[in-house]
């Protein structure tokens, strides 16, 4: 049923038309009625917009053309139909200059009305069909969006990354051009939600399904914040990560505690469950979110559901400053080499044994180098996932520890089973260091990756590691990676309505032309007519 506003300034004339027809059959209902364009445009403003207005052209006040015209600039969809009589030769050119394609001279006959209101019937119901489908396409758009830019979130805050240009163009691709700023500020934040024991039974669907609502409710609350960036770990379903931006110190304070506030209320509201928050300290820049991310999960560890735990130490900001990008290199190369020498020296340098450093500001550091072993494990593990899990189970557990002791023993052993198993792959015949590599180039396409990356990445020789490769996959590297590309490609083709220009960014290839050309020599078709064909 389409609605009618119906606009003339003599009472009888509208109610000629109202009597003209059974509006109900003809799919129509007239909803309101003015007697001049001030009176129409009201009605417009404060009421629901109606599929069709019918209008007089003479009118005192406002008179038709003036409506009409105000109507194109604020409701440019809205379909018109001008009442005119012989004499109105003048005002009907006007009222096609403004746009008016359909009218109906006086007195409104029964047919021409009828005929009239089926065809604009006709063009509403498609543009309704198309502004739909456009909806429908807009939201996919957005939720890969979404969904990018959490991924690319995670992978700041976990991940090597060797080009910081590069990182650059991926955060202005998937408009967080914000964190380019290097003097931006931010606060990240760790929420779990804790299910009680019994509770669920031993269901795992309905656990399942808990985490699906709590993640949509943790995103649903984000998105009421304008800065704050929610993403998410897959192998920790019952946490959620956000990223906070602040202008200022104070400001991000305010905006980090009112949003920690909004998300806990929110999860015992809706959930029925407790949460364990952690707040990390506040850090400038992208080269500083791991170190901002790993002092939100220390303080996540020692929080418990009635209350946050802090920093509480300024001496943190300084080992933050000391856990450098260069100093992280240095660790990863002594680990990823089994230098277990090396690799205490630094150590050493950041917390010199002679320095009196709190607990928490000294398990920061801890926190910060299972981070970079989780980092360095997942790189070397090729699937199993064994020393993760274990790491995963230190990081829960680390601001338990109550002495230095203590937390030294445990890095050394982690640091230990670390190197072990990055030499076992590093050193075997080569399959085991090229299944490395293949994972990773699968887990990373969309990324920019080049064999010179990753040759840097595994400390191999760029030419020992093109034969290598192609020796056990039976591919280049090139084709290998463009293989990925064009796989998905295809099937987002098929699957979506997104455009080439999406397509492309999703698939790691940031021209559409050298998109659309790749596409078609691997396809022999353009993506338009892959797209177009039928299903096999």
């Amino acid at each position: 049923m389409y609605s009618i506003l119906l606009v003339d300034d003599e009472a009888g004339v509208r109610s000629s038309i109202k009597a003209k027809l059974d509006w109900n059959a003809a799919g129509y209902q007239i909803e309101a009625e003015a007697s001049n364009g001030v009176e129409a445009l009201e009605l417009l403003k404060k009421h629901k917009r109606p599929d069709v207005l019918i209008t007089d052209i003479r009118m005192p006040q406002m008179d038709g053309i003036g409506l009409i015209t105000a109507c194109k600039q604020l409701y440019p969809s809205l379909k018109i139909i001008v009442l005119s009589g012989y004499s109105d030769y003048a005002y009907m050119q006007a009222a096609i200059q403004a746009g008016v394609k359909d009218y109906l001279l006086k007195p409104v006959g029964r047919r021409e009305l009828a005929a009239l209101l089926e065809k604009l019937s006709a063009e509403i119901a498609l543009e309704q069909t198309d502004e739909q489908l456009h909806k429908a396409e807009q939201l996919q758009r957005e939720q890969q969006l979404f969904s990018l830019q959490e991924q690319m979130l995670l992978r700041l805050v976990k991940e090597e990354f060797y080009s910081l240009l590069v990182i650059k163009e991926r955060l202005e691709q998937l408009k967080l051009s914000a964190f380019i700023d290097e003097r931006l500020q931010v606060r990240f934040v760790a929420v779990e939600m804790r299910v009680p024991q019994g509770r669920l039974g031993d269901e795992r669907e309905h656990l399942d399904l808990l985490h699906m609502a709590f993640q949509m409710l943790c995103r649903e609350t984000a998105n009421a914040y304008t800065g704050v960036h929610p993403f998410y770990d897959a192998s920790h379903p019952s946490m959620m990560h956000f990223l906070a931006e602040a202008g200022d110190a104070g400001a991000g304070l305010d905006l980090t505690e009112r949003f920690v506030r909004q998300i806990k209320s929110n999860i015992k509201k809706y959930l029925r469950l407790d949460s364990v928050v952690g707040i990390g300290e506040s850090v400038i820049g992208v080269k500083q979110f791991k170190n901002g991310y790993s002092s939100s999960m220390l303080s996540w560890s020692r929080s418990t559901i009635h209350g946050i735990s802090g920093a509480g130490d300024p001496k943190v900001k300084d080992l933050i400053a000391a856990f450098s990008p260069e100093m992280e290199r240095q660790l990863v190369v002594s680990v990823e080499n089994g230098d277990y020498k090396a690799y205490s020296v630094l150590i050493e340098r950041m917390i010199p044994r002679g320095t009196d450093y709190p607990m928490f500001s000294f398990t920061f550091i801890a926190s910060r180098i299972l981070l970079l072993f989780h980092s360095i494990a997942k790189k070397y593990e090729a699937g199993d996932t064994v020393l993760q899990k274990r790491l995963w189970d230190c990081q829960m557990t680390i601001g338990d520890f109550h002495s230095r002791e203590q937390v030294l023993e445990q890095l050394e052993e982690l640091a230990r089973l670390v190197m072990k198993e990055a030499l076992k792959t590093r050193s075997s015949s080569g399959q085991s260091i090229v299944k490395a590599i293949q994972k990773y180039v699968d887990d990373n396409f969309a990324y920019e990756l080049t064999l010179t990356s990753l040759a840097g990445m595994f400390h191999l020789n760029e030419t020992y590691l093109s034969g290598l490769f192609k020796q056990h996959v039976g591919v280049t590297f090139s084709e290998y990676l463009t293989s990925l590309r064009m796989n998905k490609a295809g099937e987002l083709l098929r699957q979506s309505n997104l455009r080439l220009t999406d397509i492309a960014m999703l698939v790691g290839i940031s021209s559409s032309s050298y998109f659309s050309t790749s596409f078609k020599k691997f396809y022999g078709q353009s993506p338009k007519e892959y797209r177009e064909r039928p299903n096999e």
